[in-house]
């Protein structure tokens, strides 16, 4: 299909994902708030890392002041003043506020690392998915071509057969409405493909006109990632625990630390925090000059406020609560859609085996009917009955070979481990 001279560009299933994983712009949107994450991380060493400063200043005075000694006027001080104090200072908080703040932005970090993973593998599941409904709508639209192509060829003869007053109006009306609804089902099955293409083209981060066509049917894809074995050894494989390290699950409980130790740290704020410092003074021109003079101070601070930190740190908690209690909410989830994806993978098969048996049998009564058809014996109209059941069950195949080849892809999304499983495929 040729849509305003574009270029048609076939693609594997394999390069199909690998390009959306580096383009798709939401994966790039991610990967600046990864490096966001990561900087926010760095950062937080400050808060433990000693606080360096130097402070210099220079000062001229217009008029140097005087002061009367035993009636004689001195000037007192240089016009000329210059101060450099290079200054150390290390906040201990006795709570560990700045630890605990230090380790919630790391576990910000994982959890957004892990959050990048299970976009990826959404995205992986979206393309997947995308491109198994274009190569299913091509197939349906070649079949849908040569089936428009046929109607034509029967209503050209029920015509003539018609004007020579050897059928009824009634069968030749017959014919014509399923040529018509033939040419309509090909339209349906066109405009369908065009979106789902220009859908296609937007998850692959696309910026071009061409057009990305896949370049595997199914048959093609069956064989090559064998979607049945695959499901059969993973329903000797799987366990209970294989929710508990999946992208989706880790960044939930790296969030968790997170808001645990943000919690920990809003309490060590209830604490005092003791204050060490160090300066080195280098003066010239003041009235009395100072050269290299240490200077060591201590401190302690004590802010209270229990109007604010204390319930941060109530609200924290309950946060802490509430993502538990998600945390849980999506293991269940993920353990019944496995459940249920197991289940369908069963009927899916047996619905496989029976379309497979429904098309073997129609292409046998079809042939047989055409044969009889040649011979008079039965009518046109009837020769299109067995057509059209030729037709549907081609399509109850392909519909039955596209759900069991994506529900391999939708057990690799609940595991979290679809650019994992392709990279292994095809390494």
């Amino acid at each position: 299909m040729l849509i305003l001279c574009s270029i048609i560009i076939s693609i594997t299933l394999e390069k199909a994902v690998k390009i959306a994983l580096e383009n798709n712009l939401s994966i790039i949107s991610a990967k600046y708030s990864v490096s966001e994450s990561e900087l926010s991380y760095k950062g937080a060493w400050s808060n433990i890392f000693p606080k360096i400063t130097v402070d210099s200043s220079y000062r001229r005075q217009l008029k140097i002041p005087e002061v009367e000694i035993q009636g004689r006027k001195i000037k007192a001080g240089k016009a000329e003043q210059s101060q450099i104090t290079l200054s150390a200072i290390e906040i201990i908080p006795l709570g560990g506020s700045a630890w605990y703040l230090k380790d919630a932005q790391k576990y910000a970090y994982d959890s957004q690392i892990f959050s990048f993973e299970n976009l990826k593998n959404e995205i992986g599941f979206a393309v997947i998915n995308s491109y198994i409904s274009i190569t299913q709508l091509l197939l349906a639209k070649k079949i849908a071509e040569e089936n428009f192509e046929r109607m034509q060829k029967h209503y050209e003869t029920a015509k003539a057969l018609y004007d020579a007053g050897v059928i009824i109006e009634l069968d030749l009306l017959r014919i014509e409405t399923a040529l018509f609804e033939s040419e309509q089902q090909l339209k349906n099955i066109e405009i369908q493909l065009q979106n789902l293409l220009k859908n296609f083209s937007i998850l692959l981060g696309s910026k071009d006109e061409n057009e990305i066509i896949p370049s595997e049917t199914i048959d093609d894809l069956i064989s090559s990632y064998k979607p049945e074995e695959f499901l059969e050894n993973l329903k000797e494989k799987i366990k209970s625990e294989f929710v508990e390290n999946t992208p989706d699950i880790l960044s939930l409980k790296y969030s968790v630390k997170q808001i645990d130790n943000l919690s920990k740290a809003q309490r060590g704020a209830l604490f005092p925090q003791l204050s060490l410092g160090f300066s080195l003074l280098n003066s010239f021109g003041t009235f009395v000059e100072q050269r290299n003079i240490p200077v060591l101070s201590i401190g302690a601070i004590l802010s209270i406020d229990f109007g604010g930190t204390y319930f941060s740190y109530l609200s924290l908690k309950q946060r802490k609560m509430a993502l538990l209690t998600r945390l849980d909410e999506i293991k269940n989830t993920k353990r019944k859609d496995f459940e249920m994806l197991l289940k369908e993978y069963e009927v899916v098969k047996s619905k496989l085996y029976t379309s497979q048996k429904r098309f073997e049998s129609s292409e046998r009564a079809l042939k047989s009917a055409e044969e009889l058809f040649k011979v008079g014996k039965i009518t046109s109209v009837d020769l299109l009955d067995y057509e059209i059941q030729f037709e549907n069950s081609k399509f109850d195949v392909i519909s039955s070979k596209s759900e069991l080849f994506l529900l391999m892809w939708k057990a690799l999304r609940i595991l979290g481990e679809i650019e994992e499983f392709i990279t292994k495929m095809n390494g």
